[in-house]
């Protein structure tokens, strides 16, 4: 018989031990050439016109998607490696020679790798459709996507793949090299070694953790984007520590509730867990800080797609806005919207701003120490902003009681990272005027003003001249998210010479242009969030369940034992549910907390509603990642409840 059929019978005998480490690697291939299919699709592309490099984008998921994967592979074939050291050693006892083990081990990646090749690109070319068109949807258009194998990507993916498994499998070959004949007997006897559990590594963890949180929440303002490092450092170190420390300190602890300590099997669990935990410090810290990476990831990028619409209307209140004093170009304007009864014309106003030079107060938190700066800004009457929001549709009322008081309004005001504009006044002509109230959005569509005030009707006429007027039309149409021919069509008529004007403001502004282009790019990110999301779960579930299934050969000894003094099956269940339970836990509620409070911060800095897009996230990784945990907990019991 020869090495070839000797491996193949191997991969056969021990399919069950390998059959999530193969559906894994299935998954992660059907995702590689689904990114790659999508980078080479040039019907995509064509839908997405020259505003985004779909190509680029996706080429660039795609080489992290490799780079996870090749991590991923070499970290799980460290365990299947540990786990037939002792079958080395038997091949090796019986007169084998290590060059022919090591052929043998090499033949059997391959085999596994090439199967899960095929399989991978065969499952990815039946679905690039369906993927495809979920990804036309999610970016807001509607086209019929002919069903398309991409030459390219196959080839692509079978040489990044051939390369990973072509590297793991000389990794295998040289492992028989590396251990004398009797480590390789002891190897299942040998434990990972980590850190004693020691009082000041549990609070120099709550401390590193506690530090990170801090230096991200207030002291962004200070060091800013460096101040993310920072956290990153601590956060990270801080984990470790959590795990290779105050995790076994506090379950030591509990040994102290006797009553409960003592009761059925609980001491032996909890020895059992002590240990468990200890060997596996280092992947479950591993585990936390990728989950949390992954589910703020996930998080924000849904929070693109889920608050878009609501930020939209915000930035983008009117459908058209057009700058000038051409009335000409606005007939024009009017006439072209007319065309088009599906968009007929429901409201317009037009705005006369008013230029001032004057001193600004500086709000932002980081740079405190300058006061005010000198610079333009808008003025506006308080009547003409009460037929603004008529239009608009929104009751947003504001009230200005005394000729020296205003109301900001700020587009880019962000709380988490500025101080309040109230109480702060604004010197224009030598007048100062109070700052009574502030908004977050601007009163024309974004990128055509900046700052701007609002004060009484008789301040506003005595600034207004015939030389510092800064006139807008604002159009509402009706269905705004279906005027592409209409939009299209304006966008002819608008001068291009004219498109910035006014020291670079936009003359002209679409809601469809943004509504169309911020959906493209919502969906392109939600869209690779979840895919990544979804590999780096099944990657980190599977890599405990691997650990797990390795312990438990080892644990079946220590089991029938206990089965042998009268411990019945539920009892043994039982403990197994709790530790494993614990193993899985652990790492989820370090890295929910991280992600949450990575997520709050966010929030405020986009200045955008999380809540939903947290909940929904955790909960989907939550119910996936415990499916793992049931799949684990059954895999277990069958593995040291078996006679042979």
């Amino acid at each position: 018989m020869g090495l070839f059929n000797i491996a193949f019978k191997n991969i056969k005998r021990n399919f069950y031990n390998y059959f999530l480490y193969f559906l894994s690697m299935v998954f992660s291939i059907m995702i590689y050439f689904t990114f790659t299919s999508i980078q080479y699709n040039t019907q995509v592309q064509e839908l997405v016109g020259s505003s985004m490099k779909l190509s680029t984008v996706f080429n660039s998921a795609a080489v992290v998607i490799a780079i996870f994967v090749a991590v991923f592979i070499w970290y799980s074939n460290s365990f299947f490696t540990k786990k037939r050291k002792k079958e080395i050693a038997l091949y090796s006892l019986l007169g084998i020679r290590k060059k022919q083990i090591g052929r043998m081990l090499f033949y059997e990646n391959i085999v596994m790798g090439i199967a899960a090749l095929l399989f991978g690109i065969f499952i990815g070319g039946l679905l690039s459709k369906l993927f495809i068109m979920l990804l036309v949807k999610l970016m807001g258009f509607s086209a019929d996507i002919v069903f398309i194998i991409s030459t390219k990507a196959i080839i692509n993916t079978s040489i990044v793949f051939a390369i990973l498994f072509l590297i793991t499998s000389i990794h295998g070959y040289r492992l028989i090299y590396k251990f004398k004949l009797i480590e390789l007997f002891k190897a299942e006897n040998q434990g990972e070694k980590e850190p004693e559990a020691s009082i000041i590594l549990s609070i120099g963890s709550i401390l590193f953790i506690g530090g990170g949180y801090l230096v991200y929440t207030k002291g962004l303002l200070l060091f800013g984007a460096f101040s993310v490092l920072i956290t990153l450092i601590l956060t990270v170190i801080g984990t470790f520590m959590l795990f290779s420390s105050l995790t076994l300190y506090i379950i030591k602890l509990s040994r102290k509730n006797k009553k409960r300590y003592y009761k059925g099997i609980n001491m032996i669990g909890t020895s059992q867990l002590l240990y468990r935990i200890k060997g596996s410090a280092r992947t479950l810290a591993t585990i936390a800080v990728l989950s949390a990476t992954t589910l703020t990831a996930m998080e924000v990028s849904s929070s693109f797609y889920y608050d878009y619409s609501n930020t939209l209307e915000k930035g983008y209140a009117f459908t058209y806005a057009l700058a000038g004093n051409d009335d000409a170009l606005y007939k024009k304007v009017e006439d072209t919207i007319a065309k088009y009864p599906n968009n007929k014309l429901l409201s317009s106003v037009d705005i006369n701003f008013v230029k001032v030079t004057g001193t600004w107060p500086n709000v932002m938190k980081s740079n405190s120490n300058t006061p005010s700066n000198k610079t333009s800004f808008y003025m506006l009457s308080e009547s003409k902003y009460n037929e603004i929001i008529k239009a608009w549709g929104i009751k947003d009322k504001i009230k200005i009681s005394n000729a020296d008081e205003a109301v900001v309004f700020d587009p880019y005001y962000r709380k988490a990272f500025m101080n309040s504009y109230i109480g702060n006044t604004i010197t224009t002509d030598g007048k100062s005027i109070k700052i009574v109230d502030c908004k977050d959005y601007s009163l024309a569509n974004n990128g055509m003003i900046n700052e701007a005030i609002v004060v009484k009707d008789e301040v506003y006429n005595s600034y207004l001249k015939d030389n510092n007027v800064y006139r807008i039309k604002g159009y509402i149409t009706a269905n705004k998210k279906d005027s592409k021919n209409l939009t299209k069509e304006l966008e002819g008529i608008v001068p291009n010479e004219f498109t910035k004007f006014n020291g670079g403001f936009i003359k002209f502004t679409s809601f469809y242009n943004q509504y169309i282009s911020g959906f493209s790019f919502s969906g392109v990110i939600i869209f690779i969030g979840a895919f990544l999301g979804l590999l780096f779960l099944v990657a980190t579930g599977s890599i405990i369940f691997f650990k797990q299934l390795s312990e438990a050969n080892e644990d079946k000894s220590r089991y029938r034992i206990l089965k042998n003094i009268g411990v019945t099956n539920k009892e043994i269940r039982g403990s197994i549910s709790k530790q494993i339970f614990m193993i899985f836990a652990l790492p989820l509620a370090v890295g929910i907390m991280h992600s949450l409070v990575a997520s709050t911060l966010l929030e405020k800095a986009i200045n955008t509603n999380l809540t939903m897009p947290i909940i929904l996230t955790i909960s989907a990784y939550s119910v996936i990642y415990m499916i793992y945990y049931f799949l684990t907990v059954s895999s277990y019991y069958n593995i040291v409840n078996s006679k042979n």
